[in-house]
């Protein structure tokens, strides 16, 4: 029998958001294990021109490191959310989230009324 989801929905509405969330884990775990090699440092620079080169590569690889295990994060827990029947339910107001903005981002925790009211909040701060 089909997992049901609090709104009503069965696992198999989702089954091929699951199967791209899925690939896009994959593909975030090789592109954070790569990335781990770029944040490397072997030796330093003998010269201050190749020494910030060397700085603003780096701090460039970190950010985006971040960026990417934030990303796999949002996307593990939306798979895990698929498990426990909560997927596609916003975390704020407990509305279903639209499937349009679902395909556009699998992992959206926030109905499109919420994010907006969110990134407001945050812009104000």
């Amino acid at each position: 029998m089909p997992a049901i989801s609090k709104n009503g929905g069965n696992h198999k509405k989702h089954a091929d958001l699951e199967v791209l969330l899925r690939e896009k884990r994959e593909s975030l775990k090789r592109q954070v294990a790569a990335r781990l090699d770029d944040v490397t440092i072997e030796m330093e620079p003998d010269d201050d021109a190749g020494l910030a080169t060397s700085s603003f590569a780096t701090d460039l690889a970190v950010s985006t490191l971040e960026r990417e295990r934030c990303e796999l994060r949002e996307v593990e827990l939306a798979l895990h959310k698929m498990n426990t029947g909560e997927y596609g339910i916003c975390e704020n107001c407990e509305t279903p989230i639209r499937e349009v903005r679902l395909r556009a981002l699998p992992w959206a925790r926030l109905c499109i009324h919420c994010a907006s009211n969110a990134s407001a909040d945050v812009a104000a701060d």
